[in-house]
């Protein structure tokens, strides 16, 4: 016993001083539980910590995806459809809380974030030649959902789709990695910590919710956001598989010169 404590003593001095209190460590590692405590009180004071440094992650994830744009000057290998899911996303929560009237203080961390998905769509179109359509369209979407026309019972139940759409964004970005036979542009990076953001609001959703249907959900989104990742590492440094882009690129050329 003397022995297993000398060994755990550096790693528990670790964890005492830059993670956890002592209560914490008992908690996790004496009582071996990590889903269900004694008191709820003191599970939710030990994972906030860590979900916070999630929530914070998932705060910043656009920035890397933006830097690797303007970097490479190209926005080849992503999935507009998939940028414009996750603009989605964070554009409902903006508006439910303009319709409530929240302090900006409360939900400025989400319009920083919205800012940010908004310049990656932007950017995407800008290097496909197509940007004025978008903005319009966007600006005009915005005010309608922020407006009284659009109810906040609409905008209520629309934020509780917002699981489900980030799968769809990111079963869409995963689809069109295949379908090239890379990644392009997207940053390892941003799919990095977009997996660690739904692996915090999956943990979050444990704690606040249980094994529930939205907890589930959350698990999809993070397996979904994990299939993205192991396909960055599978395909990073190669090039488009010629037989599914640039051959079809060159049969549609010869079809014009034909004609």
């Amino acid at each position: 016993m003397d022995t297993s404590e000398e060994t755990m003593s550096p790693l528990k001095a670790f964890l005492l001083s830059y993670f956890m209190p002592e209560k914490c460590y008992e908690h996790f590692f004496h009582h071996l539980n990590l889903t269900h405590g004694e008191t709820h009180f003191l599970e939710r004071e030990c994972y906030k910590p860590w979900l916070t440094c999630f929530e914070i992650l998932f705060a910043f994830p656009p920035l890397s995806q933006i830097w690797r744009l303007l970097w490479a000057g190209s926005s080849e290998g992503l999935s507009l459809l998939s940028a414009l899911l996750d603009l989605l996303v964070v554009s409902v929560h903006v508006a439910l809380c303009i319709h409530l009237k929240f302090p900006i203080g409360a939900w400025g961390e989400s319009l920083f974030i919205l800012i940010q998905y908004a310049v990656v769509t932007f950017l995407i179109q800008y290097y496909r030649g197509n940007t004025g359509v978008l903005l319009v369209a966007y600006g005009g979407f915005m005010y309608l959902l922020t407006s009284p026309l659009t109810s906040q019972a609409m905008v209520r139940a629309a934020r509780e789709w917002n699981v489900l759409i980030i799968i769809a964004s990111r079963l869409t970005q995963v689809a069109c990695n295949h379908s090239s036979g890379y990644t392009g542009q997207l940053s390892g990076l941003y799919v990095f910590l977009m997996f660690l953001g739904s692996l915090g609001h999956m943990f979050s959703s444990i704690q606040e919710t249980g094994h529930s249907l939205r907890t589930q959900a959350w698990l999809l989104a993070v397996s979904c956001s994990g299939l993205l990742l192991a396909q960055v590492l599978l395909f990073h440094n190669q090039q488009p598989v010629p037989g599914k882009i640039y051959q079809q690129k060159k049969q549609e050329k010869d079809e014009k010169k034909k004609k």
